[in-house]
């Protein structure tokens, strides 16, 4: 369970408090779900009431989200339904016609290497305490957090949590190194 899933289970016990914890872990992640809506509905509403919704979820004791950041994706899912509501409600949304969509060239994906993805593997295992910490957290959150708000979840201040970020790159890089990958042939 991720810490943002223990915050949000923590609200049946410990109430407002844990909710507002859990409400400042989510928040930027809800308001940059909601780009795509931005000209369209008045995003401070939405975020609001999902967090209202959000709140009425923890006081059904027969509800429970299950998965990896379950709160957070259906926090996110919950903005984005209301958002989508709220823009149809006023007729602000605008879609593109099919003929109208621009063309997108996509490019072939690079082919994997599994020997590499291996030694990768084993070199991140080797990991310990705080880059190990700091790199998991990196990579399960970073795509929808930032670097403060991940920081702040496994209480580090920003610089230090960058500083073990660089150091568990330098250890998996030495480890690779030390496998025989030349990372000069490996990175682009």
């Amino acid at each position: 369970m991720s810490e943002i899933d223990e915050l949000f289970t923590a609200v049946r016990t410990n109430g407002p408090r844990a909710f507002a914890k859990w409400m400042g872990s989510v928040e930027l992640p809800v308001r940059l779900g909601l780009r795509p809506y931005a000209r369209a509905v008045d995003v401070e509403t939405i975020v609001q009431e999902t967090f209202l919704r959000m709140w009425l979820l923890t006081q059904e004791p027969d509800r429970e989200l299950t998965g990896e950041n379950a709160s957070l994706k259906f926090a996110i899912g919950v903005a984005r339904n209301l958002a989508r509501a709220e823009a149809r409600r006023y007729r602000r949304e605008h879609l593109l016609p099919p003929e109208e969509l621009p063309e997108i060239s996509v490019d072939p994906a690079p082919t994997s290497d599994p020997k590499l993805r291996r030694l990768i593997q084993e070199c991140l295992k080797r990991l310990v305490g705080a880059p190990l910490k700091a790199l998991e957290a990196r990579l399960h959150l970073g795509d929808q957090l930032s670097d403060h708000s991940i920081a702040e979840m496994i209480q580090m201040t920003k610089n230090t949590f960058l500083q073990n970020i660089v150091r568990a790159r330098r250890q998996v890089a030495a480890c690779l190194e030390k496998q025989g990958v030349r990372l000069d042939e490996v990175l682009p």
